[in-house]
């Protein structure tokens, strides 16, 4: 059974240039929805699978000419790069939409230290990779070709978005011993809900770029990329980390993933929002605890 280690310590808190952009994107698409609501969730679908190049943290860009072994990994018409540090059993970082493997950078010594390869990765139209557009399906499939090309994989570091991405690619054959899953969404559904409240959009609108998705992807798209139910299928031992002052995933949220997947114990913080949790301490420790335990072992 999972266990709970209460402890107290998007796009959230990005800064103010950003979100005046946010607001004034937002508010040009509900003037757009009122005069044209099928144009405008014609828009939103396409907006959908074009993540935002953010910044990368700059306090761990110098890892990524610090490597210890660097590829570009060929996939479809793009390729993606590949970073590794250490030697030992391989923990793979899968981040989340918008991010880049490098967010991940706070875990590299540690994990190194403690006799582990850490594997990191952009995805498509993400970070330093090429590509202008992607999905969560894609992003599962490009988990499991780095995996497949840095051997067998010992763990897996998921956040946000990227938890549905690893799970997916888990349920379609990726192996791995353990799994940390860092403010997972509950679905991609409630993804799409939430992006209609963030975006202020009219149900109308929200239900061209629905009808577009399922036009794209199958009638199954959801089923397919529903980490609630997908949970129920882990076997992973593994570790949940909710912070109660997450305002991109709710965590009421995560804590369904957690009832779901019985071989996982949760953390619960506070006050680290949802993207502090990728470069905080007490979470990096956690799951090095984890990992390190025997595999036998009940939590």
């Amino acid at each position: 059974m999972n266990s709970p280690l209460n402890t107290q310590l998007s796009i959230t808190q990005q800064p103010t240039v950003r979100h005046a952009g946010l607001s004034a994107t937002r508010l040009a698409l509900q003037l757009y929805a009122r005069m044209a609501p099928q144009k405008a969730g014609q828009l939103v679908n396409r907006m959908a699978f074009r993540p935002s190049r953010l910044p990368m943290p700059s306090r761990y860009e110098y890892l990524l000419d610090n490597t210890d072994s660097y590829t570009r990994l060929k996939h479809g018409a793009h390729s993606i790069p590949v970073y590794s540090w250490g030697k030992g059993p391989v923990i793979l970082g899968v981040h989340g939409w918008a991010g880049a493997g490098i967010q991940f950078g706070a875990w590299v010594n540690p994990l190194v230290d403690a006799g582990y390869r850490v594997v990191l990765f952009d995805a498509p139209a993400h970070g330093r990779a090429q590509g202008s557009s992607t999905d969560l399906f894609e992003m599962a499939d490009v988990t499991a070709k780095v995996a497949d090309n840095v051997g067998e994989v010992h763990g897996i570091l998921a956040h946000s978005m990227g938890c549905i991405a690893a799970a997916r690619a888990i349920k379609d054959g990726l192996h791995s011993r353990h799994l940390a899953m860092l403010a997972p969404p509950l679905s991609l559904t409630a993804v799409m809900d939430n992006l209609g409240r963030q975006w202020g959009l009219s149900q109308d609108v929200l239900d061209v770029h629905l009808r577009l998705m399922e036009e794209r992807f199958g009638n199954s798209v959801w089923d397919k990329l529903d980490l609630e139910a997908l949970s129920r299928s882990l076997t992973q031992r593994g570790v949940i980390v909710i912070d109660d002052d997450d305002t991109s995933i709710a965590p009421d949220e995560s804590e369904r993933i957690s009832t779901n997947w019985q071989t996982a114990q949760v953390l619960r913080t506070r006050g680290l929002g949802h993207h502090r949790l990728l470069w905080s301490p007490l979470v990096i420790e956690t799951v090095l605890q984890d990992l390190n335990r025997p595999v036998d072992t009940v939590a």
